[in-house]
């Protein structure tokens, strides 16, 4: 099988194999890391009631405006049901800018809002984070969640067991 030359079949060299090796585990590895092969739980099977709150600073107007009480809300990297949309608060834009004498200030765009969701999911809150569908959520972090139609990028600002 293996020549003089150190080759499979004449043709493949072991260090060849190896390499295609270690690019296929590396690949494998971060396709689990993203959590496709982790084993999903339906959202009404089991856990606790929860509520969460998702925040997002700026966001186009007309975003935060085709929000919904009822809308599905979904995190889109696990592509984790984060149950319905119970309450939806939009404000005024929060934008961070520095002033003449380089202190930071608070403003305002015209066109763009805050939004704060409210959503009602099953799951477990417990003193290492928030676990939703198998998969681990913690406040302050920023995901994508896709409400209804429309998509946001922003923090979980709260959760609280119902």
């Amino acid at each position: 099988m293996l020549d003089k030359n150190g080759k499979l079949f004449g043709k493949i060299s072991i260090i060849d194999i190896l390499i295609v090796l270690a690019i296929v585990f590396a690949g494998l590895f971060v396709v689990n890391k993203m959590g496709l092969f982790q084993p999903q739980t339906i959202v009404g099977n089991g856990g606790d009631k929860l509520r969460i709150t998702f925040y997002q600073e700026e966001v186009n107007s007309f975003t935060a405006n085709k929000v919904g009480v009822g809308d599905s809300a979904t995190e889109t990297l696990q592509n984790n049901n984060f149950g319905s949309v119970v309450d939806v608060e939009v404000g005024p834009s929060v934008s961070w800018g520095v002033d003449k004498d380089g202190k930071q200030v608070k403003s305002t765009k015209e066109g763009w809002s805050s939004i704060y969701i409210s959503m009602e999911t099953n799951g477990k809150l417990g003193p290492n984070g928030i676990t939703i569908g198998g998969s681990k959520y913690y406040i302050g972090q920023y995901i994508r969640l896709r409400v209804g139609d429309s998509i946001f990028y922003g923090r979980i600002s709260g959760a609280e067991k119902l």
